[in-house]
């Protein structure tokens, strides 16, 4: 095999160059659509949203809403068991139920 000459090693050198360059292009190019898809499905995207989305505030006041419904009905069972199990006197129906009104306790 004979030695490369000085032009045939630049012309191997520019050519392997090249192809890099091709390669980095085609890579570079790839991402600028992929990036424009991305933003076009995020605009439409958007728009075709509802708009009926609950602020943070909404909902922590919808959860406070619920907890003062649950604080009042247990402080109504509470008051319904003090009023009917705190007898001396309960008949074994009565008992039952006093029993069953402090499970739900």
């Amino acid at each position: 095999m004979r030695p490369l000459y000085r032009s045939e090693q630049t012309r191997f050198a520019n050519a392997a160059r090249l192809g890099l360059m091709n390669t980095s292009i085609i890579i570079g190019s790839i991402a600028l659509a992929l990036a424009s898809l991305l933003a076009t499905g995020h605009v439409f995207g958007e728009s075709g949203r509802p708009e009926n989305r609950q602020t943070a505030h909404e909902k922590a006041m919808e959860r406070e809403t619920l907890r003062r419904v649950a604080v009042e009905d247990s402080q109504k069972r509470r008051e319904e068991f003090k009023r009917n199990c705190t007898k001396r006197d309960l008949n074994p129906a009565q008992l039952e139920a006093c029993r069953a009104a402090y499970r739900r306790l």
